[in-house]
Formats: C-alpha cells, sequence, structure tokens
C-alpha cells in the first residue's frame, strides 16, 4: 500500500513538474513611470524567469499619457553562463519592437513613435534556464502643448513682417537717391 501510494505521488509531482516547466511562469507587472507631462516620463523595468519554458509577461505602465514620442528597449545578456532568454516578440500599444538576432545578447527597441492612453508593453519569450532575466527603459518625451506652437509661429510672423518693412525700406531710401 506505501510503495503504490509513493509511485501515484512521485508521477503526479513529476508530471505537475513537467507541465509547469513547459507552461513557464508568466507573469503581469504594474510599473510607475517618473516625471511629469510637462517635463517626460521614464521608468526601467525588468523580470526573472525562475521556470524553464515560454512565457508572455505584462508589464502596465502609469499614470496614461496623452499623445507623446515614446522609445522603448529591452534587453538580455548572456555571456557563455547559463541564464539564457530568447525573445519571440514585444509590443507596445500594438507598435511591435525590431530585435537583434538570437544570441549572447539580445536587444529590442521602438523606434521613436506617437502613442497615447494606458501603456501597455507584452514581451514573449523562451527562458532557456532557471534563472534567467532581462531588463528594458522606457522614454516619453513631452510633447508641447497648441499655445506653444501659436506663440512660435506668431514670433515668426513678426520678424518676417519686420524684415519685409526694412527690405521696403532699404529699396524706397535706394530708389530715392
Amino acid at each position: 500500500m506505501k510503495l503504490k501510494s509513493f509511485l501515484i505521488g512521485t508521477v503526479l509531482a513529476a508530471t505537475s513538474m513537467t507541465s509547469y516547466a513547459a507552461v513557464g511562469d508568466s507573469q503581469s507587472v504594474g510599473i510607475t513611470l517618473y516625471g511629469t507631462p510637462a517635463t517626460g516620463y521614464s521608468t526601467n523595468f525588468g523580470l526573472t524567469h525562475l521556470v524553464v519554458g515560454t512565457f508572455t509577461d505584462v508589464f502596465t505602465f502609469s499614470p496614461s499619457v496623452g499623445p507623446s514620442l515614446l522609445n522603448a528597449w529591452v534587453q538580455t545578456m548572456n555571456l557563455g553562463g547559463n541564464h539564457d532568454i530568447d525573445f519571440v516578440s514585444a509590443d507596445l500599444n500594438g507598435n511591435a519592437l525590431t530585435f537583434t538576432p538570437a544570441g549572447g545578447i539580445e536587444a529590442g527597441w521602438l523606434d521613436p513613435t506617437w502613442v497615447s492612453g494606458p501603456l501597455v508593453l507584452t514581451v514573449n519569450g523562451v527562458s532557456n534556464s532557471v534563472t534567467a532575466s532581462y531588463s528594458g527603459t522606457l522614454n516619453i518625451d513631452p510633447v508641447p502643448e497648441p499655445e506653444t506652437y501659436l506663440m512660435m509661429l506668431g514670433g515668426l510672423g513678426i520678424l518676417s513682417y519686420i524684415g519685409r518693412r526694412r527690405k521696403q525700406s532699404y529699396k524706397n531710401s535706394s530708389t530715392a537717391r
């Protein structure tokens, strides 16, 4: 009886570990953006995976942002060690990141892109070993208010007016001679 219980327990434990390792340890994380709408926002993020297998990590950044110019970067390094992650894909609010080929150092980036609303970064990959990690940064540039553009256009208009007036005044003075 004891042997039968032991064998059943061993088989169940092995089966549960195998299915857990195949699934990976996907995670969802909330990340705070530091800064203000006037100065822009920036933050860093990262995760360590403790299980071999595929994963899908979701990073939700707060606060929500208005229309802004954003760039993002994720990276992992495995320089001859035993802590390898291979990125499969990643996107931020539907904008796909571009990745280097799989290898000892992998990186993905999002060129400056216009985004707004709640920011959600989804990273898909494979952890090829226990204790594999990656990290990244997110930078959001401030967008000038419409009043700033109006003031700039007004200033350019005044400079054009002054320049044109001086040109006419110079023409008039040279024809009078």
